[in-house]
């Protein structure tokens, strides 16, 4: 038990200090070598981030949960961006990249469909809920299957990039129409906007992929955006709650 723990371990250290950094820096104590360190905080980072996002939609999730609503949630905003997020998903797993680097993508998606799930039972529409479950199990499915060429994966991540400004647009425009952001959750919001920025440095690092730094850049913008209309609109949310 032991001494598979031991391994456990050592298992770890050389993939946070991944190629020669575990020699570098770790046996010769060269702390400052620059390559090292970059790559070193870049799979720090990436394993933060994927620890973080295995709880990014929850305080989301809780609140359409209490309330037993989505107002103010864009239900067409919702699934652009889970298409996004499957896209994302689907091509790093196919490509083989490092979990780490599509892990956040990965439970996001999860948290995403539990989302549209919630927002279509609350509103009367379980039967769509229980279809729309279906199909993304079917489509995860024939992706672990290999049923679907990374030449189609390759496009969807391609295609994703519109995808992404439009789905965070209709949510910009739904904010900004009602001049509240509803049952959305700033701390998700926050979250999503510090995990995209810090993806771009390890997309840069780790994989230099242009699709997935281009996607990650405009995703850090436009979520940038709904968390400032938070702060321009927190007032008009306080105001209902007095006023109710």
């Amino acid at each position: 038990m032991k001494d598979r723990i031991i391994s456990k371990i050592d298992q770890l250290l050389h993939f946070v200090f991944p190629n020669r950094c575990y020699e570098i820096m770790l046996l010769k104590y060269n702390f400052l070598h620059q390559e090292c360190i970059s790559m070193v905080m870049s799979r720090l980072l990436g394993l933060g981030i994927t620890v973080v996002s295995l709880l990014l939609f929850i305080p989301q999730i809780l609140k359409i949960q209490f309330a037993q609503s989505g107002e103010g949630i864009s239900l067409l905003s919702q699934l652009l961006g889970l298409f996004a997020c499957f896209a994302v998903t689907f091509y790093s797993y196919a490509k083989g990249y490092v979990f780490i680097q599509w892990g956040d993508s990965f439970f996001v998606t999860i948290q995403m469909v539990i989302i549209i799930i919630q927002i279509l039972w609350f509103s009367s529409r379980q039967a769509y809920a229980a279809v729309f479950l279906a199909f993304c199990w079917t489509i995860s499915c024939a992706v672990m299957g290999e049923y679907i060429p990374i030449d189609v994966l390759a496009m969807l991540q391609a295609i994703s990039i519109p995808v992404v400004i439009v789905a965070k647009f209709l949510q910009i425009r739904a904010n900004y129409q009602r001049q509240s952001t509803g049952q959305l959750s700033v701390i998700s919001v926050f979250l999503q906007f510090a995990g995209c920025l810090a993806r771009i440095f390890t997309s840069l690092k780790e994989t230099g992929d242009q699709l997935m730094i281009i996607t990650y850049i405009i995703a850090t913008l436009l979520n940038g955006i709904i968390f400032v209309q938070f702060l321009l609109y927190w007032s008009n949310a306080e105001m209902k709650k007095k006023v109710s």
